[in-house]
């Protein structure tokens, strides 16, 4: 789990499902995609607080044949038709199953098909105070999403941000902060792109815990754009 790669797809707030961090919990099934390759993002998650699994897939299908899959085996539901959502190229759909959303995201592939999540989310299961405890807080540092995972003696705290200051302003202040606290930055390159967008990637380490840091700067947004994967163990991890 040493250094684990953010997810390629976005898990948006809508697609928090599954098996949670801590309890068990019988989770409605969801039929799997048709003529689809499915495999695991997360078994054991919590995206916001709430209990998560979700699984990726790719399939031969284009993506309004996937959703009318699943708008032709939900539209039964005893709780009405499905909720449908178009965005930034994605079309959602999500049910109502109980205490839980059961929800499909799904997006063209090049040069056919189409990709997309499949998830469940527990909302009779909510943890209110998601965010790590001791998080770097600054006034113009706004959290989007927290995933909260654990792979056998190490827990995962993926957590996606998004800063009004500079590019320069956070790299500086994330390095500084995270030496202070007795990490070692241990690798970190600065990218170049177009339009003036630049990336950089740091990865810092203070044994047992480490933390890997992608920060993007996008000039037409004005905005920096940030992740970060800390790992900690599972027992006496640092929340």
């Amino acid at each position: 789990m040493r250094r684990s790669t953010f997810l390629g797809l976005a898990v948006a707030p809508l697609l928090t499902a599954g098996t949670a961090v801590a309890g068990t919990t019988n989770w409605p099934d969801v039929a799997d995609p048709p003529r689809s390759k499915v495999e695991w993002v997360a078994r054991e998650a919590r995206v916001n607080g709430l209990p998560s699994q979700i699984e990726r897939f790719e399939s031969e299908l284009s993506a309004d044949e996937m959703i009318e899959f699943y708008r032709t085996r939900w539209s039964r539901s005893s709780l009405g038709a499905p909720r449908e959502n178009k965005a930034n190229g994605w079309h959602s759909l999500s049910t109502l199953h109980g205490s839980f959303q059961v929800a499909v995201q799904v997006r063209p592939r090049s040069p056919q098909g189409s990709e997309g999540l499949i998830s469940i989310a527990n909302f009779g299961d909510v943890k209110r105070d998601f965010i790590p405890s001791g998080w770097p807080r600054w006034h113009d540092l706004q959290v989007t999403q927290v995933t909260e995972s654990v792979d056998g003696p190490m827990r995962s705290h993926m957590i996606a941000m998004v800063s009004s200051e500079s590019f320069e302003m956070n790299k500086r202040r994330w390095r500084d902060e995270w030496r202070r606290r007795g990490f070692q930055l241990t690798h970190e390159q600065v990218t170049p792109g177009p339009s003036g967008a630049r990336t950089w990637l740091a990865s810092f380490d203070k044994p047992p815990q480490s933390l890997d840091v992608t920060m993007a700067w996008r000039a037409s947004d004005r905005r920096t754009f940030i992740s970060a994967n800390l790992l900690s163990p599972v027992e006496g991890d640092a929340r």
